[in-house]
């Protein structure tokens, strides 16, 4: 069994600075946990005090039940991946894979089989008599990620390990690391600044900001009932679309009328979310009958995407920029008005002051 568990841990740096603020988390073995958020949003610095790297100013760190506050980094058989990949330059890939096992004095039989054991998962046995410099970066990342399994720690530790890849790369190295995380059935905390990394490998993610999480949930939940505006914002791409609204009679939605009733906002001004892809044009809503239809909105097409299997029309709404993803049936232009459709029971709100989630 691998658990973590973090309690009310702080990072406070210099002028009394909260670099990470009250963090509270409890992972399961096998669990694949994301740390996401904007730049300087905390998320690195909690795995590396995780790690031993940074000192916690406040709070514990417990793995497998045991309080590693004051436990050197190298006693907490932890292994981490880097964004910068952190091989030797002037050992092949055998040697790098091999490295953190000679160090510990495994029988040289067993460093050989463990080596081609990881490099075969891997699909890197024919680079094993290569030196780092004659690899692709795709290559490097996995020896680097060799390199961490090879010595069964109890948890892996990943610090944006693709963000020096290509887009292709990237996302041929999310399927690797699924597939591996399934075979392996390890636990990992994972960081990242890509919300598209975070839904395709997390079973949860951690939505940070400035220091403090926002919300903690599976992919799923996140997408479809976050607890704010930053988290709906942050979560999606493109970007949940916002404007605010006066709220009055809801005829059409006695749910929300309820709703706003109820919470005192009746007459006052809501922030209201909905993604682009419950946007819809007329042609689109021809193929979803089940979509609940709000009354048409007159916009003014501002850019379109062509992507292939879809459209991305941009357009504005008060002032606001929006972006409604579509079918290529349409063929709507720059310049041209058309009717759009919102779909009534994706729209979202949320308070103005606190920017939380009304329902």
């Amino acid at each position: 069994m691998s658990t973590l568990a973090l309690h009310d841990v702080c990072k406070i740096y210099p002028g009394h600075h909260f670099a990470v603020k009250n963090f509270n988390l409890e992972v399961k073995d096998g669990e694949f946990i994301i740390f996401v958020g904007p730049s300087g949003c905390g998320k690195s610095t909690t795995l590396r005090m995780i790690a031993g790297l940074e000192e916690i100013s406040r709070g514990e760190l417990w793995i497998d039940g045991e309080l590693m506050n004051y436990v050197e980094p190298r006693e907490r058989n932890l292994s981490m991946v880097f964004q910068n990949y952190a091989l030797y330059p002037n050992m092949t890939v055998y040697k790098n894979l091999a490295y953190s096992l000679k160090i510990r004095k495994v029988p040289k039989t067993q460093i050989d089989k463990r080596v081609h054991t990881v490099a075969k998962i891997l699909e890197i046995e024919h680079l094993l008599d290569r030196y780092p410099n004659a690899l692709s970066g795709g290559q490097k990342q996995r020896v680097a990620i060799g390199s961490a399994i090879i010595r069964n720690p109890k948890m892996f530790l990943m610090d944006e390990p693709l963000s020096n890849l290509d887009a292709k790369l990237r996302a041929q190295m999310r399927v690797e690391l699924g597939k591996l995380h399934n075979e392996l059935g390890a636990t990992i905390i994972y960081v990242t600044h890509d919300q598209t990394e975070a839904m395709t490998l997390g079973t949860r993610i951690v939505v940070m900001k400035e220091g403090v999480i926002q919300q903690v949930d599976t992919p799923q939940m996140l997408y479809n009932h976050p607890v704010n505006k930053f988290v709906a914002g942050f979560i999606g791409s493109p970007a949940m679309n916002f404007l605010t609204a006066d709220v009055y009679e809801f005829r059409e939605n006695q749910e929300a009328q309820a709703l706003f009733k109820k919470h005192g906002y009746y007459k006052r001004k809501v922030i209201m979310g909905i993604r682009p892809e419950d946007i819809y044009t007329n042609e689109d809503l021809e193929d979803h009958p089940e979509v609940e239809a709000g009354k048409p909105v007159a916009v003014q097409i501002t850019a379109r995407e062509m992507l292939g299997v879809e459209v991305m029309l941009y357009f504005e709404l008060d002032g606001n920029q929006f972006c409604a993803r579509t079918s290529p049936k349409n063929e709507y232009q720059i310049g041209h008005i058309r009717n759009l459709y919102f779909d009534r029971r994706k729209i979202h709100f949320f308070d103005p002051d606190t920017e939380e989630a009304l329902s």
